[in-house]
């Protein structure tokens, strides 16, 4: 087996068993009401823009090929999705509105303290590791949510099923959820193909699995901080 098919196979396994953690059990077994799920919308917009953070620091750190790929997919995330005629950022920004959040709130709003730690490891991540295992570190997060690779659907399915069956929600009324769960699958494999050129021996294998590895304990730690702040929202 070569080193890109044995990647792809454990990368699989990692993000499916990511859903067996005991925190993201927590996180998807919470009853949503409109209050969390606002909540959980409006924390959601800190994501979205530090995913921005850490894609331009993986971007500044990677070769002139990985950087034509990241290009492409910033594009969309950071000025244009076509898929929704807008970048990510305002997309969240507009399922806030749609939850009930004015964009005048969500300008002022703080991320949790949890969360701001979360996102700080995540964008150490993106500065302190070798290019590779920065790349997979962001790439990761997005595989997690490929409703092709995760038995049982992707993060951002997960979410939009459960809004729909208990806030009688549709996918029109959660943009940015209804997005990411075709967005990323796309988005996963277009950097897949840099991991088919670039990871050849063990030591690129190893890099990519150690990214991947840390950047998904730290989204475990991110959930379950999301989980318990919910829990105390009536």
């Amino acid at each position: 087996m070569s080193h890109s098919q044995a990647l792809r196979e454990e990368l699989g396994r990692m993000v499916n068993a990511q859903f067996e953690t005991p925190e993201f059990v927590r996180f998807l077994s919470i009853r949503y009401n409109r209050n969390r799920a606002g909540f959980l919308a409006l924390q959601m917009a800190f994501y979205v823009s530090n995913r921005r953070d850490c894609w331009g620091y993986v971007q500044g750190a990677s070769p002139l090929d990985v950087k034509r790929v990241i290009w492409q997919h910033e594009g969309e995330e950071l000025v244009n999705d076509p898929r929704c005629d807008t970048d990510h950022y305002a997309l969240q920004v507009r399922e806030c509105e749609l939850l009930g959040i004015p964009p005048e709130e969500v300008a002022r709003a703080e991320p949790i303290p949890q969360a701001r730690a979360a996102y700080y490891a995540w964008i150490y991540l993106a500065t302190r590791q070798d290019w590779l295992a920065a790349l997979s570190s962001s790439s990761i997060l997005e595989r997690r949510n490929n409703n092709e690779v995760v038995k049982g659907g992707g993060l951002s399915y997960r979410i939009g099923q459960k809004w729909r069956a208990e806030l009688g929600l549709d996918w029109k009324d959660m943009p940015s959820t209804d997005v990411h769960k075709q967005a990323d699958r796309e988005h996963s494999d277009m950097i897949w193909s840099l991991f088919e050129r670039y990871v050849t021996d063990e030591k690129s294998y190893g890099s990519v699995i150690q990214g991947a590895r840390e950047s998904l304990e730290i989204d475990r730690a991110y959930r379950l901080a999301l989980a318990v702040a919910m829990e105390r929202i009536e």
